[in-house]
């Protein structure tokens, strides 16, 4: 099965995420901050990136921004799942090299079902 990272600076989401995305039978690893998740994208090279937008020590930008260029010669995905959610803050992350932008809370069924696309 597809390998995951998610990078989420909240601990309940992050287990939440974690728990939902075992059920289904991926391989997940997780991160805490950007700075952690750049460092864990480089040990494991997952499929797809789940990152927050709003963190401590790197923002979900500055690890697309990071992550971009491996992205680009690999295979993996990168989508921000995150609670900004002012249209200026939707419209930046959708004209971004992200692969997908989505708001929490969000709703699992149709997470479940962009997760599966991008990993077509």
């Amino acid at each position: 099965m597809a390998s995951i990272l998610i990078i989420e600076d909240n601990e309940a989401i992050r287990e939440n995420l974690e728990e939902l995305l075992e059920l289904e039978g991926y391989d997940l690893s997780t991160a805490e901050n950007g700075e952690v998740g750049v460092a864990k994208f480089h040990e494991s090279n997952p499929d797809l990136v789940i990152c927050d937008v709003s963190m401590p020590v790197k923002n979900g930008y500055e690890v697309l921004e990071d992550l971009l260029p491996f992205l680009k010669e690999g295979n993996s995905k990168f989508m921000f799942l995150t609670a900004s959610a002012q249209e200026s803050q939707i419209a930046k992350g959708r004209a971004s090299e992200a692969d997908a932008y989505m708001v929490k809370p969000y709703d699992t069924e149709e997470l479940l079902f962009v997760i599966k696309s991008m990993l077509k």
